[in-house]
């Protein structure tokens, strides 16, 4: 016996007594074709196709034990009869089933503590995490932005890869080791998530590699590292970048010709096309100050460990600086939508742009609104697709209009932005979470958007700096948790070894987290973090 479902009105209809009639429609026992065209009734079960009763008794219907595929205010309950099965206690089983396969998500060269928040999200997914790391760890005060292993575990993370003792770390042998994991221990992998912006290439390729859809441009892939491919990648959707030419000579020759090919005047920036935190960066007044910073560069080691074959000269851009926060996937609005707005405050002194310190802004302010366009532009121009990107700008201000005009993009890159500027943004704008929309983002789940990104806080990230170089011997002021805004801070320089005079991120003697809701009082915390901090070296 069999499921079915009768119209009332053929339910007293005697069924017919043909002896070689089957009971699946067939006309006799040599399997002609069935007198009723099933796909006519396909859509309402029993509809206009059934016009003979006796077939109506015989065909086999999509209803389960107990229940009916009609709705209630739909068709009748009472015009439909289900017979059902027997139950059989133990039945057979053919085939073995598949094994449950656990959900786990990969992070590329973690560091704390926003892998801390990446864990707790992963795992609030039910998502098993692995951890790659792609290098050497530091040993010192950075351990935290270069944890080691052991350290990863420790935090919460099930599983570490890194590269065996000696070897540099290869994309596709690590493809492969995950991909024997996911055999060997019935996982899949949703996602890989860049932690920093050395890994932002390598993510895309590794989750390719692992046949994951959910991926960025991988076309694209060096646009969002290289920061020459970026410009021609931007230019070429119709947005300004910065006037810019690669210098190969080692000894600088070609500076010269490239500032007049460019039409430009000191002073230019000359950069290593993948830098990151402010590394290899310089200002030069002068063609000496370029050659000079032209032959550090060009076929030397870069930050990222890579042999770097040229250097890339650009004009220099006025106004001030800019950070914009994007959050990329199709489930959003827009697809690509900016979640917060930093401003950096710098000074120039020692051939470099400087920090002191960075404010948080509100997005929806209409003085920024041609920053959130151009950066949602540029996002979408070098292929930002799943997961969150980091946009560097450069604009004027409009004193008639009250705006922020004329946007030229320093850098993007598809990561978090650095300098814990997510964990400031989670708790300054009600309803948004960063890390669970970034590993949401990666793994293809629909992001979690809340009504409005306009902080209800003051958040400001503060850079506190050495005014001395030598061998430190003494630091006073370093109790930074007397600030009444005080967050969380870093403290990076140690008595007995040496410090030197701030020219980048990582130069710092320490760094400063303030949040508020007074805006007076954070900024004036920011004053006395930075004054009151005194070293002593020798």
């Amino acid at each position: 016996p069999e499921a079915v479902l009768v119209s009332r009105a053929v339910i007293d209809v005697p069924p017919p007594s043909l002896p070689n009639e089957s009971r699946l429609g067939c006309a006799d026992s040599v399997g002609t074709e069935p007198s009723v065209d099933l796909t006519a009734a396909h859509e309402a079960l029993i509809g206009e196709g059934f016009r003979n009763p006796a077939n109506v008794i015989k065909q086999p219907t999509l209803a389960t034990l107990g229940e009916t595929p009609f709705d209630s205010d739909g068709d009748d309950i009472e015009h439909h009869r289900v017979i059902a099965t027997e139950i059989v206690k133990d039945p057979f089983q053919f085939e073995s089933p598949e094994p449950v396969l656990q959900n786990a998500i990969v992070l590329l060269d973690p560091k704390i503590p926003d892998c801390n928040y990446l864990v707790t999200s992963a795992r609030k997914r039910g998502l098993m995490v692995v951890g790659v790391v792609r290098g050497s760890n530091r040993e010192g005060s950075a351990s935290a932005l270069y944890p080691t292993a052991e350290a990863l575990l420790e935090v919460g993370m099930h599983q570490v890869y890194e590269p065996p003792v000696g070897a540099k770390f290869d994309v596709v042998e690590c493809a492969a080791n995950l991909k024997t994991i996911e055999s060997q221990q019935n996982l899949r992998f949703l996602g890989v998530v860049p932690c920093r912006e050395a890994a932002v290439d390598f993510s895309d390729i590794l989750g390719a590699l692992l046949g994951l859809a959910v991926v960025n441009d991988l076309g694209l892939a060096s646009a969002r590292r290289d920061k020459g491919l970026m410009k021609v990648a931007v230019a070429n959707a119709g947005l300004r970048v910065a006037r810019y030419a690669r210098l190969t000579a080692g000894n600088g020759e070609d500076v010269a010709s490239a500032v007049e090919e460019l039409e430009l005047e000191y002073p230019v920036v000359v950069k290593t096309p993948r830098g990151m935190s402010t590394l290899d960066v310089f200002i030069c007044d002068n063609e000496e100050e370029a050659k000079v910073a032209t032959s550090k560069i060009v076929r030397s080691v870069g930050p990222d460990g890579r042999k770097t074959q040229y250097a890339l000269l650009e004009e220099f851009i006025g106004g001030e600086e800019f950070a914009v926060n994007l959050i990329a996937s199709p489930t959003t609005p827009r697809g690509v939508q900016v979640t917060d707005i930093w401003m950096y405050h710098k000074i120039q002194a020692n051939g470099a742009m400087i920090n002191t310190y960075q404010e948080m802004l509100d997005p929806h302010d209409r003085a920024y609104a041609s920053l959130v366009r151009y950066a949602e532009g540029v996002a979408r121009a070098v292929g930002v697709k799943y997961g969150v990107a980091h946009c560097e700008i450069k604009a004027k201000y409009d004193t008639k209009s009250g705006r922020w005009v004329d946007p030229v993009m320093i850098e993007i890159a598809g990561r978090l932005p650095g300098g814990r500027k997510s964990i400031l943004a989670e708790i300054c704008v009600p309803g948004w979470h960063p890390f669970e929309a970034m590993v949401d983002a990666h793994c293809g789940f629909p992001v979690r958007m809340p009504p409005s990104f306009r902080p209800t806080k003051k958040a400001v990230h503060c850079y506190v700096p050495s005014d001395r170089a030598g061998v430190l011997k003494s630091i006073e002021g370093e109790d930074f948790d007397r600030l009444k805004t005080h967050y969380d801070h870093l403290l990076l320089a140690e008595v007995g070894k040496p410090i030197k005079r701030a020219t980048d991120l990582t130069s710092f003697a320490a760094q400063v987290w303030l949040v508020g809701d007074d805006a007076e009082e954070v900024k004036c915390d920011v004053m006395r973090a930075r004054d009151e901090f005194k070293v002593e070296v020798e």
